[in-house]
This record gives structure tokens, sequence and C-alpha cells, in this order.
């Protein structure tokens, strides 16, 4: 096979990859150096506690991993708005439009993505994606965040269901 042939197919193949735009895992050492910082610090996941919260729109979970305020996330942060990412200009359009989150739907159906077929749940699932994209680019396979839990609380507020997953670790093959 000719060298341009190749190295244009392995250009494709990377393109198209499913898995390029999954989420990573956000270190948890990632803390903003002018947070605030409580008095005692909060056990993330127990009760209501929303200490860990410097937004003002977090909702907690039950897992303590999941507990990650957007004002400790440096690239949600670098968007430049001071307040809740989840009430910067931009959030509504790209996360929670449901046009955009159909049109993109169809676009990662192209890819062979495999989604559920309940209609909130499939529009949860593409808004994550975006809100991803939207913020860290490309993250590449296997990489995943742990989102806002702002974020996830908005997005749940606007596509709710009866049940929710919550972050998964990926599977490595």
């Amino acid at each position: 096979m000719d060298a341009s042939v190749r190295a244009r197919l392995e250009r494709l193949a990377r393109i198209m990859d499913p898995y390029r735009d999954t989420p990573r895992r956000i270190p948890a050492t990632a803390v903003r150096d002018d947070a605030p910082s409580p008095d005692s610090p909060p056990s993330p996941g127990e009760g209501d506690d929303v200490r860990w919260c410097f937004c003002g729109h977090c909702l907690p979970s039950t897992n303590a991993e999941e507990n990650v305020c957007c004002r400790v996330v440096p690239e949600v942060v670098a968007k430049g708005n001071d307040d809740c990412i989840t009430r910067h200009a931009d959030f509504s359009s790209v996360c929670l439009n449901a046009a955009v989150l159909e049109a993109t739907f169809y676009i990662l159906a192209d890819f062979d993505v495999q989604m559920d077929a309940e209609l909130h749940k499939k529009y949860r699932f593409v808004a994550y994606r975006l809100f991803t994209k939207w913020v860290w680019k490309r993250l590449g396979r296997h990489n995943r965040v742990v989102l806002p839990a702002c974020v996830v609380a908005r997005i749940r507020h606007e596509y709710p269901s009866a049940t929710y997953v919550g972050f998964q670790h990926p599977h490595l093959d």
C-alpha cells in the first residue's frame, strides 16, 4: 500500500474514533488555589453536605467521587465565567438545546455509538458528551472526567429520568 494512502487512512481512523470524546477522570488534587476552604473539611457524599460546592448550584451525590464543583476544575474555570458554568451564556445552547442534542445524536449514530432508546436518557448522554467536548476538546480513548455536579444536576433537571447511572470508569479492553 502506498505510504500516502496509509497515512490518510490512519488520519481518518483517528478522526472517526468513537471514543475520542469520552470524558476522562479528574485528579482528586485538582483544586483551585483561590477556592475558599471551610473551617472543617467536608466529607463528600455524606448526606446533603455541599460545602465542597463553591458555585451554589451543585447537588450532592451518593458517590463521593462525583461531588466536584465547576469552580475547582481549571478547564471549566478557563471558560471565563465567574459564576457557575451552568449560568455561562453558551451552556444552554451547547448542552440543553433539544435541536442541538437531536442533531448530535444522529451524528453519533453514524459512528455506531450505542445509546439507549429512551429520549431523556439519550439527550443526557449527548449533553454530557457535548459539555465534555466544549470544555476539554478531545480527551482520547478511555479517558474520562467526572463532570461537575452542577452540570449533571442541570442536565438531569432538563431531561429527568426515574433512575440515573452516574460516573463510570472506562472498560479497558
